[in-house]
């Protein structure tokens, strides 16, 4: 919907202040009345940003037709995209009813997302409502737990490479259920900062510049815990076989991980310090590991496990390439600061 234009003139009301006058339909859509606190935000751009105080903000909210929906699947990613998107209540019709498939969905959905809560439910409506506070979440604190979850996936990764416990699968199937849960709570964040600019303070969010860089950052570490989670099936499937790696596929692929973990680590210390010479460290070696995630057809003599061990070869590669992603935002948030090397105006 494009916005209306009005203009105002400026008026000057004593020695140094300037004042301009607001559409009287906006004050009584936000329900304002005189003496009312209001936020204004300069943009990059150098245009202001008017915001009533938070208590007036409207309620967002998002209608699902379910019986438009081609699949269970398409529903699920409906309700994911409004969760991140900031919609504080979801409706969910169907005046035909719901499938049991559907419910089934729901439920599971709902699950995944947190703070997100079902208050009603009759057989054509489900309404859907968030309880999430943003005071409670700054972005860097996520992060950080975001980055302990992941390097503990890899580290039972590595692991798992090595002794092939099937225990250790299930506890990264575990955690990449929470990582999920984590990566949508993020995400939304995000886009509520981007509705809702005075909350920018408690949620440690400077710009809008910012929220691409840590968008980013938070994708890669999604698709690292997919990768994990995806490498720790493909061994299932193996042990379900009754197969498994040889010893020195063992040992190669084990160490790659090992190695991958240490890459992923000093990633994020130069994501959340600005280091970029451990940046540049991680750079080079990410250019190595890749290399050796490529080298898959040395790998394993039997030809039963020759497709399984080349797939893990190939995924570690990838979580090689998603470090990379990081570390090259490292240089573009560095950038940003006044720094000896940097300066700016």
């Amino acid at each position: 919907m494009e916005a209306s234009k009005q203009y105002r003139r400026i008026q000057q009301v004593g020695e140094g202040t300037y004042s301009i006058t607001l559409p009287k339909h906006w004050i009584v859509e936000k329900g304002l009345k005189k003496g009312d606190l209001l936020t204004v935000i300069e943009e990059s751009d150098g245009s202001l940003k008017i915001q009533p105080p938070v208590k007036f903000q409207k309620e967002l909210s998002a209608t699902i037709n379910a019986e438009l929906c081609t699949s269970s699947v398409q529903l699920t990613r409906m309700i994911i995209g409004c969760y991140v998107q900031g919609y504080d209540v979801v409706k969910i019709q169907s005046m035909k009813g719901f499938t049991g498939e559907q419910l089934e969905e729901i439920s599971k959905t709902i699950d995944r997302l947190p703070a997100f809560e079902i208050v009603e439910h009759n057989p054509q409506r489900i309404v859907i409502q968030s309880f999430i506070d943003p005071g409670r979440f700054p972005i860097e604190g996520l992060l950080k737990r975001f980055q302990v979850m992941v390097s503990s996936m890899l580290s039972q990764l590595a692991d798992l490479l090595s002794m092939g416990d099937e225990n250790i699968i299930k506890s990264i199937e575990k955690q990449e259920e929470r990582v999920d849960e984590l990566y949508f709570l993020i995400v939304r964040l995000l886009f509520t900062y981007l509705r809702r600019r005075e909350l920018g303070k408690v949620l440690g969010i400077d710009s809008p510049i910012y929220v691409v860089g840590a968008r980013l950052v938070t994708k890669s570490l999604e698709e690292i815990a997919d990768y994990v989670y995806d490498v720790s099936m493909e061994c299932l499937n193996l042990r379900r076989r009754g197969l498994w790696l040889d010893k020195n596929t063992t040992v190669e692929l084990s160490k790659n991980a090992e190695r991958i973990q240490d890459i992923f680590d000093k990633c994020m210390t130069a994501f959340f310090s600005l280091e970029i010479n451990v940046a540049d460290e991680v750079l080079n070696e990410i250019s190595e590991s890749i290399t050796l995630s490529k080298a898959g057809q040395v790998l394993a003599g039997d030809p039963r496990i020759l497709p399984s061990a080349r797939y893990i070869s190939w995924a570690l590669g990838y979580i090689a390439n998603e470090c990379k992603v990081i570390a090259e935002i490292v240089f573009n948030r560095f950038v940003r600061e006044d720094t000896p090397i940097c300066s700016t105006s």
